[in-house]
């Protein structure tokens, strides 16, 4: 652990260009412009200043931030500057291991805390007891009404550790179904299993999307950050396994849709949280089976 303690502060050297941060739902991005801090934030109510200094602006977010590393920064003068602690940069950067460097986008949490991918079943009241954060902490970060919580979508749980177990079933207990599914778009298959049995696919924006098997559009988003999932497409398969195509340009398909294996679904994109020069990619989620395009 000192090891890694010790690469945490480590700065890096290279070099990038400065495009800012991306806010969620109640801020807005302003665009272009040389904003050395970063980032610009604008609400509803004040349009800060680029030079002033992040202190001034923490006060008003209440909202995920999708934060590109600049040159000279660390993991633990980003985790100050944005007053969190730094396991929670940990805990939500799956991909962010020792060191970061210029250009890398990173999630950034308005609290100190972890992320939790609603599932079925989940209430406020679960999640409460779940990881003995107050109730109105997790209403007011998320802004919840009426208590309701929509599965699949992503809740900031304040001051909370991360769970072990909330994933009860391993990659190898997943049945595996041999020749069901078809590679879904063409491209570089970065072959790695992330964030719920996923890999990535990397090609142009605009690259065609294919079922990779028959199935029911269960979920169709074609707007929103949806959990940094972008805008997606859902489909549930007569084996009872879902797959979920993510980071979407356009979809071509809608809610209650029936597709056969090879069907146009959509186009690759770069929606939701993304990273790379361009973003575009598709990320490929199989839940209730094994993902056969893992490397």
């Amino acid at each position: 652990m000192a090891q890694v303690a010790d690469a945490f502060s480590q700065e890096s050297n290279e070099v990038s260009a400065s495009e800012g941060a991306i806010f969620e739902e109640d801020f807005t991005l302003a665009e272009g412009g040389d904003n050395a801090g970063g980032f610009v934030l604008v609400d509803a109510d004040s349009l800060l200043a680029v030079n002033n200094p992040l202190s001034t602006i923490l006060p008003t977010r209440d909202g995920l931030i999708i934060y590109k590393v600049q040159k000279g920064d660390s993991l633990s003068k980003i985790a100050a500057n944005f007053g969190i602690s730094l396991n929670t940069i940990f805990w939500a950067n799956q991909s962010v291991k020792n060191s970061i460097k210029p250009g890398q986008e990173i999630v950034i949490l308005p609290v100190s805390g972890v992320l939790h991918q609603v599932e079925d079943g989940d209430t406020v009241d679960s999640l409460v007891e779940l990881y003995g954060a107050p109730r109105e902490k997790i209403l007011k970060y998320n802004k919840i009404v009426g208590g309701y919580l929509k599965p699949g979508v992503t809740v900031v749980i304040p001051g909370a550790n991360p769970k072990k177990g909330l994933t009860t079933v391993s990659v190898k207990d997943l049945p595996s179904y041999p020749g069901y599914f078809i590679l879904p778009t063409i491209g570089w298959n970065w072959g790695n299993l992330h964030n719920y049995n996923a890999v990535d696919i990397a090609n142009s924006c605009g690259t065609p999307v294919y079922a990779a098997a028959e199935g029911l559009v269960a979920d169709a988003k074609s707007y929103g950050w949806n959990g940094g999932y972008g805008h997606y497409i859902e489909i549930e398969h007569p084996n009872k396994a879902i797959t979920r195509y993510s980071h979407m340009q356009k979809n071509a398909v809608s809610t209650g849709d029936y597709v056969v294996q090879g069907d146009l679904i959509g186009y690759i994109g770069n929606t939701g949280n993304v990273h790379g020069p361009t973003g575009c990619h598709l990320h490929f989620e199989v839940r209730g089976a094994r993902n056969p395009f893992a490397k």
